[in-house]
């Protein structure tokens, strides 16, 4: 598996396949007019025309086996749509076909011994038959694998690209046949706005502990910032979260564990202007509340406890200590 939130389950990828993704077929710009486009209107092209070109990349980076001969489509219905991709809509496919002379097996052997540059092997599954719709029940249920593929992992591009693979997918078609489909994936994260960003007339940051299952260690105290260049610092460190992915489904684990919580204030007395909240669970989420509007959730909960206490310059029981040597501490505990 390449996430908690990809989704693998055979049968289902075939209904979210349409749920808006982009893969060859589908009436998706060519890469190229979606470039073109993007520099006649900005300097850089936007994480959703990026991980178009980076799908396409990631379709090229697939080595065929010699002799195997490129198609338009596949004759094999099974082979039409990527069998794993993420359950987001933010996943980008494009997929191209293959015909060579084979067993399925031995074909999917030689991919794997040649993988994409830079690619690492995340795995590999099978999508089955069912038994004949209306088949007596006395029938043995009849079901073998039809489709079999290997998933490559590509790393992600921070803040920008993640969740990057090529699936190379193989189904026989005749007696010594097979046909091969390929789909490279992309998801893209948003890009996070100015009002995503902590306000500016933050003067002073608390830091407390939050139970998990258990209750915080007793040496667990809140935390209190009112240093300017510390402050800044740690809300440049909340600033450089990027965006959660937008899966469908997420799973964070059983219980919570341990958390972390920030207060952005102007002054003591004065309302929150943004609350920080994360938790040492599965997914690592984390989630941010400016003036009182919930915004999309944020990736780096680990992220953000090392870092945060380093620049604080104090240590909670309950967290992994920090990477780096803190700083002198300008803070305030209670």
């Amino acid at each position: 598996m390449r996430n908690a939130g990809l989704l693998s389950v055979v049968g289902v990828v075939a209904l979210l396949a349409g749920c808006g993704t982009v893969s060859a077929g589908r009436s998706a710009a060519p890469v190229a007019s979606v470039l073109a486009a993007a520099r006649e209107t900005s300097p850089q092209p936007t994480p959703p025309q990026r991980a178009v070109a980076d799908a396409a990349r990631l379709l090229a980076s697939f080595v065929p086996p010699p002799d195997a001969a490129r198609m338009t489509r596949s004759p094999v219905s099974l082979l039409a749509t990527a069998p794993s991709e993420p359950l987001s809509a933010n996943v980008v496919i494009r997929a191209g076909w293959w015909r060579v002379a084979g067993r399925p097996q031995a074909v999917l052997a030689w991919i794997k011994a040649h993988p994409p540059a830079g690619s690492s092997d995340a795995g590999d599954g099978g999508i089955e038959s069912a038994p004949p719709p209306g088949a007596p029940l006395a029938t043995p249920p009849y079901r073998s694998t039809q489709v079999s593929y290997v998933d490559f992992s590509l790393p992600s591009v921070p803040g920008v690209l993640m969740a990057r693979a090529v699936i190379a997918a193989v189904a026989a078609d005749g007696p010594d046949q097979t046909e091969i489909g390929v789909f490279g994936e992309s998801l893209w994260l948003p890009a996070r706005t100015a009002a995503e960003l902590i306000p500016a007339a933050a003067r002073l940051v608390a830091i407390t502990p939050l139970p998990g299952q258990a209750p915080p260690a007793g040496t667990d105290h809140q935390v209190t910032i009112t240093d300017p260049a510390q402050l800044a610092r740690i809300a440049a460190v909340v600033n450089a979260l990027p965006a959660q992915a937008p899966f469908g489904w997420m799973e964070c684990g059983p219980f919570p564990g341990p958390g972390m919580q920030l207060t952005f204030r102007a002054n003591a007395a004065g309302p929150a202007l943004a609350v920080v909240t994360a938790r040492q669970e599965l997914c690592r989420v984390v989630s941010l509340v400016i003036g009182g509007k919930r915004m999309p959730m944020l990736d780096g909960a680990e992220t953000l406890f090392q870092r945060v206490m380093a620049i604080g310059g104090f240590h909670w029981t309950d967290f992994p200590a920090p990477a780096t040597a803190a700083p002198g501490p300008v803070a305030t505990t209670h």
